[in-house]
């Protein structure tokens, strides 16, 4: 478990926080409120998503949607065929893209693209039934504590740690949640 995880304020806006994500080297965190109440999840997936949505609200006429195979020869052809103004308006086009991108990435905040309803482990469950659930949950990180009082974040690399032999000694049995790792 990691004590103390680093938290993301509701209100942060998303390239702020991708900034955090690429600074602490981490792919996700609790949002948390100024009352210290955990909103939600987020992670590099929903980042991802949001960039996603974004580039798919902006494809443009005659671009490839993901997956169609005729679209790049039909543009390709277009594109030969037009005049070199065009070239001009297509990079004026891309560069209002771009600015169009970073002005949602500055308006949209945490709290809105955050995956509600967070799984919570209490600090003495066992690591494998911390793994178990993660599987079964299909996510990468729960939090630990107990519901409202957030004591630490077990991840997948988390549990990779503990599976290392260093972290048991022989006698002592299998760690729990909120035993640290190495």
């Amino acid at each position: 478990m990691q004590p103390d995880p680093l938290t993301i304020a509701p209100e942060l806006p998303l390239a702020e926080v991708l900034h955090l994500f690429v600074v602490a080297h981490i792919g996700g965190a609790p949002v948390v409120d100024g009352a210290g109440r955990v909103r939600g999840m987020i992670s590099r997936a929903d980042l991802l998503r949001v960039l996603d949505q974004a580039g798919d609200e902006d494809l443009d006429p005659g671009e490839a949607a993901p997956g169609d195979l005729a679209a790049p020869a039909a543009a390709a052809a277009a594109a030969a065929a037009a005049p070199a103004a065009a070239v001009d308006d297509d990079a004026d086009a891309d560069a209002d893209d771009a600015t169009a991108l970073a002005v949602r990435l500055d308006t949209l905040t945490a709290g809105q693209i955050a995956t509600p309803g967070a799984i919570w482990v209490a600090p003495d469950l066992p690591v494998a039934e911390v793994a178990q659930r993660m599987r079964r949950e299909g996510i990468h990180r729960v939090l630990v504590g107990d519901g409202a009082r957030l004591a630490g974040i077990v991840t997948a690399f988390d549990l990779l740690r503990a599976l290392e032999p260093a972290a048991t000694a022989p006698d002592e049995g299998p760690p729990t949640a909120a035993e640290r790792t190495p």
